[in-house]
Order: structure tokens, then sequence, then C-alpha cells
């Protein structure tokens, strides 16, 4: 089980040809767990709930909301295994709630979701690894399905320090449509963390360097990991 606690800020957002551009702001202040639980040797329940306060001003408009944003269940099964490396798949089902359920849309907006992730990972000795999730959303009503592409870099420098670099990209993948544009938003982060016997205990920052039709995002978050 993960535990954090988000504090996530914008005060401008690209246009879209990409440019920054005075926006308005975001404010979102997020606290959420994520689960996994091995059901058998090959197969991962997974589960996301998030509780949000979150604030956006844009031009004349404001919105605010407090509650759940999307919630996440979804099932991973190993389809692959090497002596380095591993690949999976994972169907995931998004129930939306009355925070953030889109990106860049009205809070409490949107409806049932679904997606299709495809993961990959291959360890670079006894320190590093490299991993690769690749999904397609697909998003009921009104709004634009999304291609999704997720990247990450791990190195352990000591046994019990952990540093991950990632990256987390999205595209809408169907031509605009009234009240949902094309977009795209472009994520960087960088965390550190530390092994406390069964917990981890993980610091990061992350940053939107590029986008269309999104915000300009930037955030700070801490972790508490547990296995059991």
């Amino acid at each position: 089980m993960i535990l954090t606690t988000l504090i996530d800020r914008a005060e401008t957002s690209f246009d879209a040809s990409g440019q920054t551009v005075d926006d308005g702001y975001f404010h979102k202040d997020e606290t959420a767990a994520y689960l996994e639980y091995g059901v058998t040797g090959r197969d991962t329940l997974v589960a996301r709930l998030a509780w949000q306060d979150v604030r956006r001003l844009r031009g004349p408009s404001f919105d605010s909301a407090q509650g759940l944003s999307a919630s996440e269940i979804g099932w991973r099964r190993e389809v692959w295994r090497g002596t380095r490396s591993v690949a999976s798949v994972q169907l995931t089902a998004l129930i939306p709630g009355q925070g953030e359920n889109v990106s860049n849309q009205a809070f409490g907006s949107g409806e049932m979701a679904a997606e299709v992730r495809a993961l990959a990972g291959r360890s670079l000795g006894d320190q590093a690894f490299l991993e690769a999730q690749s999904a397609w959303r697909w998003r009921d009503g009104a709004y634009l399905d999304e291609a999704r592409l997720d990247l990450t870099a791990g190195w352990r420098p000591s046994e019990r320090w952990q540093i991950l670099a990632q990256s987390f990209s999205v595209w809408s993948a169907e031509p605009s449509r009234p009240g949902a544009p094309e977009f795209e938003q472009h994520k960087l982060q960088l965390s550190v963390s530390r092994e406390f016997g069964r917990q981890t205990v993980q610091l990061g920052a992350s940053m939107t360097p590029a986008g269309r039709n999104a915000i300009d995002q930037e955030a700070v978050f801490l972790s508490v990991w547990r296995r059991f």
C-alpha cells in the first residue's frame, strides 16, 4: 500500500499551440491510497482512491470541489518472465467522483472509463532498472479517449536508498469535439526514497515542461509505502 499526500499548483497553462499563457490558477491538495495485492504468483489486484480539495480559476469562470476523484480498480496479469525482464498486461475500470475525473475539465464531470495497459521492466544489474508502461483509455460520454506512456528509471546507490526518474505523458486520441479540445501533457518527476524495515518513505517533485490545451502543473509529494 502507498499513501501519498500531494500539493499541486499551476499559475499558467499551455494553449493550443503549446505556448505558455496566463490562465488563472489551479490548486490541488490530494491524499491518495494505492494498493497492490498479489492474488496468485502471476495475478495482482490494483486499486486507487484519492480525496481532493481542488480549485480552478479560468478567466471569469471559477470551479471548486472537495471529495473523491476518479477511483480505479484493476487486474494485472504477468504474461512473460525472463532472467532479468518481465512483461504484464493490466485492465482497469475508472469510476467518476466529485473531484478531478478528466484532465482540464469541470470537476465532477466525466463518466465511466476503462483502460488497457502493457507493462515491461528490466533490471540492469543489482542496482538499477528500467520500466515502460503504455496504455489506452476509453471514455464514455463526450470526452476524448487517451493514449498514455509512462517511463521510469530507478537506481539504488545503497541497499536502503532509491532514486526514481520518471515521465508521464498523455495525448488525446480522437479529434476535438465541442467542449473537448485535443490536448497533450508531459510531466517529469524525480524522487528519492529510503527503506525503514517494511516501510519506505518517498519524497519527490514534478513539473510539466510541455503540453497543449493543458495546465502547466508543478507539484511536491510525500509517500509512505508499506509491505504486508
